[in-house]
């Protein structure tokens, strides 16, 4: 077992956070077989997001649309396992394009158009033209990360898409050609506006300059004012059902409000409504649904600013579903299902494990370095799970069917540092979710974890009976009796709720 750093116990309005199942998880590689798929079901996930690479269906220009549906296997696993899959859509061929991440300009829109028309119908589940088995697939988030900016980075590699800079108005007509032929091929599809970094700016002046990469800040809010000045008169504007964003704990900072009120995520999705959606005059997109298509906490490698550990990872899921659900989120999708990143031996932060799962082959390949650059890391059988998975368990066990009430003040949670947000189970009884928070990313080293006390009692729990079962992030239960208790509230959050 690794070892662990130890931590004390167009509408105005955001819509509210659904009801029902919420989670997922990113797969690679390997991830398609059952001793991922099903951890990750075991554990409450109901969405896998996987990628469909146009380059690998559609590898040749025959002169007419031939497809090669390599996607077939990886879907019917994913869909066997119980998930429901979140495709994600990227990579143009050769033929198509000059970069495989960037604008359709080697070949016509009509091209993509067929590709995606055709990609959509063999999962739409009619018994027409379908896949095996006819899978159903309701989402398509059309590119990754596609406000990178090739020109702005400086030799550092695209993650799927590269629309950034130059290449908005492109990214409008390519994401408004993708909505339409998906459309045509199923009407109850729901396009995903491919899910934006939103953060490593080169051109956001008030950015933190150490946080600074290739994403175009203003892409979002151009590839919107494109698409509504050239096709807002369409019925079809503005070409997509679900907004996404990804979001990361190391860059939180950024976006933070004042304590305990828009932290990290929650600051993060408001600011991204305000400034991208909105546009006082011309559109509001403000109660446009959203997804999370990528959040993450890495477990290794610590380095001289951050320690990094799987306890620490493992107190990140709980807080990812309270802030998602409190800010009316659709659905959260862990990045990844497991550890994947393999680096290089005298470069340990160029490993990284995003995973909920261990990966054999990237232990493999540290102890094949003269000297582990990971040595905390050790894997006796592949896909150990990692205890973030018993979290995301956790969270999705006890929230997956609550309503969001609202978050706690700082006068009745006691402290600023104490996030604390109600919400109501499906039989009607309160749950509250709470945890400390630092006001810095997990792991800082120069902001260790705090704890705070909490008293609970018939102000914070309606339908008060002198007791209280408190789950840990883990999974653990105790029972605790008073006319009001107190509990201490940690990194990690916890769930309490009348017994």
């Amino acid at each position: 077992m690794p070892s662990s750093t130890p931590f004390p116990p167009t509408a105005t309005a955001t819509l509210p956070a659904p009801d029902g199942t919420f989670f997922g998880a990113q797969l690679l590689t390997d991830d398609f077989v059952p001793a991922v798929l099903d951890r990750l079901e075991g554990a409450g996930a109901s969405y896998a997001r996987l990628q469909v690479q146009w380059r690998y269906i559609e590898p040749f220009d025959t002169g007419t649309p031939n497809f090669n549906w390599v996607s077939d296997g990886p879907i019917d696993e994913v869909v066997d396992a119980g998930l429901a899959p979140i495709i994600n859509v990227f990579g143009h061929p050769p033929w198509a394009a000059t970069r495989a991440c960037g604008p359709i300009d080697l070949a016509p829109m009509s091209r993509w158009e067929a590709f995606v028309q055709a990609l959509v119908e063999r999962y739409d589940g009619d018994g027409v033209g379908d896949a095996p088995g006819s899978p159903r697939i309701e989402y398509w988030e059309i590119g990754n990360e596609q406000d990178f900016n090739p020109d702005q980075a400086g030799g550092e590699g695209d993650y799927g898409s590269c629309f950034g800079g130059a290449g908005r108005a492109d990214y409008g007509d390519y994401l408004r050609a993708a909505y339409r032929a998906a459309k045509a091929a199923d009407p109850t599809s729901r396009i995903v506006f491919g899910g934006v970094a939103y953060d490593r700016f080169y051109n956001k002046s008030d950015y933190d300059p150490g946080h600074s990469g290739p994403f175009d800040y203003r892409f979002v809010r151009n590839v919107l004012l494109h698409l509504h000045t050239a096709y807002g008169h369409e019925p079809e504007w503005p070409f997509f059902d679900v907004m996404s964003v990804h979001v990361y704990n190391d860059f939180r900072s950024n976006w933070d409000g004042v304590q305990p009120y828009n932290q990290e995520l929650v600051g993060k999705v408001k600011a991204f409504r305000t400034d991208e959606l909105v546009r006082a005059g011309v559109y509001d997109l403000n109660g446009m649904p959203l997804a999370i298509t990528e959040a993450s906490l890495r477990s290794f490698p610590s380095d001289e600013w951050t320690i990094r550990s799987e306890a620490y990872q493992a107190s990140y899921p709980g807080r990812i579903a309270a802030r998602a659900l409190s800010a009316g989120v659709e659905l959260s999708v862990w990045f990844s299902a497991e550890d994947h990143v393999i680096g290089t031996c005298g470069a340990p932060t160029t490993w990284q494990g995003h995973g909920l799962l261990r990966g054999l082959d990237i232990y493999e390949a540290m102890q094949a370095c003269p000297t582990s650059p990971v040595p905390e890391y050790h894997v006796d059988v592949d896909h150990e799970p990692k205890p973030a998975l018993g979290a995301v368990e956790t969270a999705s066990r006890l929230l997956s069917n609550a309503s969001f009430d609202r978050q706690l003040t700082s006068g009745e949670t006691g402290s600023s540092k104490t996030e604390a947000y109600r919400f109501v189970e499906s039989g009607g009884g309160d749950l509250v979710v709470a945890f400390t928070d630092t006001g810095e990313r997990i792991g800082a080293r120069s902001k260790p974890p705090i704890t705070r006390q909490m008293i609970f009692n018939s102000s914070i729990l309606r339908g008060w009976t002198g007791a209280v079962e408190v789950t840990d992030h883990l999974g653990g239960t105790t029972t605790y009796f008073g006319s009001e208790i107190v509990l201490t509230i940690g990194q990690a959050p916890i769930f309490v709720r009348p017994d």
